[in-house]
């Protein structure tokens, strides 16, 4: 645009010289059509102007160092589209509160276009992105108007998961003892005598017919002590990092055990059952500012288990 910006102010100049040498009606009139062309070319590209429009969307959640992609569409309803589309992109993590401008332009007239690009997702965060402005040019190149724009995402980058070193085996730590299960199935059994009342469906038929007495399969549950996880919040942004990637393993350990558990964070605290508990943690941890907070004490007695999320590779320390 600046290129041609200054092509037009040197026409404009040679016309209005010769103009002053020669005084002449046709180098008045060559002055006035390029003195006016600005405005026609302009008026010419209204339709395309008025009927243009940009749209961001796309985008979804991720975990750190996966790709993602954000889509730029930019659209015109007239048959004579714009020159030019020229688009600016903000981008701000929330978690780092860290805010970033960056240009798109695509070029050259067309009715319809669609751009992709790639977040980077190395940092965690939720990401958020918004045209911060959209012009198009007029057919001559020269000026460049404002047009509609919508649409904003917003995508969370979630912690992988990291062992912390040595891995402890929380869903062993945290057993208590057995005792009998009053109602439905399990895969931990234990072998008794036949007692009246007992299932039907209970009974171990190859053991019975072999010890020539009702044997029964008696299900099992195990009474586990209070699983506490605890993690500092860290302004210190490799801290906080391991801390969430640490989190990340030993949730997956216990939810596969079928093991829920409290976790405190600084000054909060947040009962996580399932694979959907955790990820909106997350999501609302990582969608604020990030920031320094201790974690409060959990005063438990015996029958809980109590793990300090430690950041980096060194032994979280566990106290009963």
């Amino acid at each position: 645009m600046i290129q041609r910006r200054l092509t037009y102010a040197a026409a404009l100049l040679a016309a209005a010289a010769l103009h002053l040498a020669y005084g002449q009606y046709a180098t008045y009139y060559i002055l006035l059509f390029l003195l006016f062309l600005p405005i026609l070319s302009l008026l010419l590209s209204l339709p395309a102007i008025l009927s243009s429009q940009a749209e961001l969307y796309g985008g979804f959640d991720v975990q750190r160092g996966r790709p993602c992609e954000v889509h730029i569409r930019v659209s015109c309803r007239f048959f004579l589209p714009p020159e030019l589309y020229k688009l600016k992109l903000e981008q701000k993590n929330l978690f780092l509160d860290a805010k970033s401008t960056k240009e798109k332009v695509l070029i050259y007239g067309t009715e319809k276009k669609e751009e992709t690009f790639t977040p980077d997702t190395e940092r965690l965060g939720t990401i958020s992105y918004r045209i911060r402005s959209a012009r198009v040019c007029d057919y001559l190149g020269l000026l460049a108007v404002p047009i509609k724009r919508s649409g904003t995402v917003a995508l969370t980058v979630l912690p992988n998961s990291e062992k912390p070193e040595p891995m402890p085996e929380l869903s062993v730590r945290s057993e208590l003892i057995r005792k009998p299960k009053p109602l439905g199935y399990s895969e931990d059994h234990e072998l008794r005598p036949y007692r009246e009342g007992d299932a039907i469906n209970l009974i171990h038929w190859k053991l019975t017919e072999k010890m020539n007495t009702p044997i029964v399969r008696e299900p099992q549950e195990m009474l586990r002590r209070r699983v506490v996880l605890s993690m500092d919040l860290y302004e210190n942004y490799e801290k906080e990092q391991s801390v969430l990637e640490q989190l990340r393993c030993l949730s997956d350990q216990l939810l596969e055990s079928g093991i829920p558990y409290l976790l405190r964070y600084g000054l909060r605290t947040a009962e996580i059952k399932g694979e959907g508990d955790l990820e909106r943690f997350l999501k609302s941890l990582l969608s604020e500012p990030i920031r320094d907070e201790p974690a409060q004490p959990y005063l438990g007695g015996s029958d809980t288990l109590v793990y300090r999320i430690e950041p980096g590779k060194e032994a979280a320390n566990e106290a009963s």
